[in-house]
């Protein structure tokens, strides 16, 4: 099935891909056993929210998502100084172009300002899935930015508990100036290894805890270090009708 925007509702294909990540078994099953290494402070099963985050750098177009999943359609947006909240319709169109209906869909568009970060980092043990937007068209300022913001998540104590899957969703896809998700993983890897010896250096890791590091001492972060149950990337345009990479995750994970 594939996703298509109705003229008052947002909707969810039930494929999905997942290129950089883990599977999403809450059992710990043998499939997501053999995908990929678990991290060491994984548990067997967790308890989730059903909450879908929108998070980011200012700029790097949520409100335009949260209107596009939520409406169908693009209007002007502009900075937000509070998060805008709804719960929301969906439909998935089957192959006969008849719209399925499923359950709502309950989106937070967090702010991007630093100073509204603990705000959205208060509001992880409530969600489901994690999409972290970032514009493509700017790819060395948003892989920083959104680097940032991601180490922030990963270092929560609700996200090591829950692992919450997190979709980072490169939006501006459309512009001559993107870069494709598969290039911007490398930049925004590196940028979060920085970022955690940076932090690490500045705290006494002589008892050898974790602290302030995804990854452990002594090995560079990649996404299979996250304490997520998967992470993926992909790019997208959130102007725009078919957001089917954004729309696959989320079903995938919330099981709608």
């Amino acid at each position: 099935a594939r996703a298509t925007v109705l003229a008052h509702h947002a909707h969810r294909p039930t494929a999905s891909f997942a290129r950089y990540g883990r599977h999403g078994n809450r059992g710990g099953g043998a499939a997501a056993a053999a995908a990929c290494r678990l991290p060491r402070n994984a548990r067997a099963a967790v308890s989730r929210g059903s909450t879908v985050l929108l998070v980011g750098p200012c700029g790097a177009g949520k409100t335009a998502m949260f209107v596009q999943l939520r409406d169908g359609r693009d209007i002007p947006t502009h900075m937000s100084q509070a998060a805008n909240e709804d719960t929301f319709a969906v439909s998935v169109a089957r192959q006969d172009g008849k719209p399925t209906p499923l359950s709502p869909l309950h989106v937070v568009d967090c702010p991007g300002a630093p100073q509204l970060q603990p705000q959205m980092l208060t509001r992880i043990g409530a969600a489901g899935v994690i999409v972290c937007v970032l514009d493509a068209s700017d790819p060395l300022t948003h892989a920083k930015l959104a680097a940032g913001v991601l180490y922030e998540v990963f270092t929560t104590d609700a996200m090591r508990r829950l692992r919450v899957p997190v979709l980072i969703a490169c939006n501006k896809s459309d512009s001559a100036k993107a870069m494709r998700a598969v290039q911007l993983r490398g930049l925004i890897e590196k940028e979060i290894d920085r970022i955690q010896h940076s932090r690490s250096s500045m705290q006494d890791l002589s008892d050898k805890t974790q602290g302030t590091r995804v990854s452990p001492v002594g090995v560079p972060f990649t996404f299979k270090e996250a304490p997520c149950i998967e992470v993926d990337l992909a790019d997208c345009c959130a102007k725009k009708p078919g957001l089917e990479p954004v729309l696959d995750f989320i079903g995938k994970h919330l099981k709608l």
